[in-house]
Order: C-alpha cells, then structure tokens, then sequence
C-alpha cells in the first residue's frame, strides 16, 4: 500500500448501542499496527469497518482501493481440501507447488500438507489461516488475534515467521497481548 487510510469520526453501533464513537486516525503505509483493547471496546468492529464488512458512520478513505488479506478470529478454511489446496486456492499461480510445500513445512505442517484441513488440529488450523493470508495477493494484511490458541514454542515460530514475511507490509493485528505488539514494533493504538 503506497498511500494512507484516512478514517474520520468513525463510529459504530449494534442496536443502538454504540461500540465506536467518533474515532478517527491515520493508518501510513508500510507500518505495523496494534489494536488493543479490553474485550467487547470495538477491535473487530474498527477491523471490520475498515474491511467494508459492516455499516458504520463516517468515513474510511485512501488514494487507492487497499487489497485485502485476512486473518479473521475464526479460520474460515475449506475444511473439505488439503492444506495445500487451501493455500493454492487463495494465492494463485504466483507461487510454484515447491515454493508453497517449502512454506507449509515452515510453518511446521509438511506432514499434513496434502490431508484435509477437517483432521487437522484446532493450532494446526490457526496456521494454514495464517500462511493462507500472508500468501494471498494482498498490500494491506489484517489480523483478528491471529495467534489465539498457538503454544508458546509455535506462537514464537510463527510470529517471527509472519514478521518475515510482511516487513514490507502495512499490518493491522488486533491483540490482547502486549508482547505481540512489542514483538512486532507495533504502533499501538488503544481502544480503551
């Protein structure tokens, strides 16, 4: 994304009752962010609202359409296909078959890569997420507490995976964890 997204007076409700209220801030290219918050503030909704996935009030503008991947708090796979199959379905013919195998092993999966996401485990699952949304045609990466549910040794493999990988990326991760966000260098910003 070479251009900012400008949002302005940004407010959000659920019948009538108000989530997001007037909030306005300036997303700049090639920057990692962290939206933190306590639970229920409007971490998914502001996500959401900047993906055009609900309706809010006011307005979200940039220069140029952002291309969207995402890693939603559910992990919304093709359950009935393999890892790879997932992976290939989303990321096109840029990548050859090794180079994705390659990813897939990285991410600690080359076992299963060609069994069906459905026997996967639910960590297993937040991975292929994960590697399906980096992988994906994308110049803005949005992430729902993209490493909920992973254990600490594989948390740390695939964060610095991740880290890697969108260097060059403008990144929006919702997070309850600060030492994600540090992690990442994360321009904070605080819902509460």
């Amino acid at each position: 994304m070479k251009n900012p997204i400008n949002i302005t007076d940004l407010s959000v409700s659920y019948d009538s009752k108000s989530v997001i209220d007037n909030f306005s801030y300036t997303f700049e290219p090639h920057c990692f962010y962290a939206i933190m918050g306590a639970s229920g503030i409007g971490k998914t909704s502001l996500i959401n609202s900047i993906m055009g996935l609900i309706e809010y009030e006011g307005t979200i503008n940039s220069d140029e359409m952002p291309v969207i991947a995402a890693v939603f708090q559910e992990d919304r796979l093709c359950e009935g296909i393999s890892v790879y199959r997932n992976i290939r379905m989303t990321c096109g013919k840029q990548f050859s078959k090794e180079y994705i195998c390659e990813l897939i092993d990285s991410f600690g999966l080359g076992d299963c890569a060609f069994k069906k996401v459905s026997g996967l485990s639910g960590g297993m699952k937040r991975r292929v997420a994960i590697l399906r949304a980096i992988t994906a045609p994308h110049n803005l990466l949005i992430m729902d507490e993209p490493f909920k549910g992973l254990d600490e040794e594989t948390k740390q493999n695939i964060m610095s995976k991740v880290k890697k990988m969108t260097s060059d990326d403008t990144v929006i991760m919702v997070t309850h964890d600060i030492s994600e966000a540090k992690y990442f260098n994360a321009k904070i910003i605080n819902l509460n």
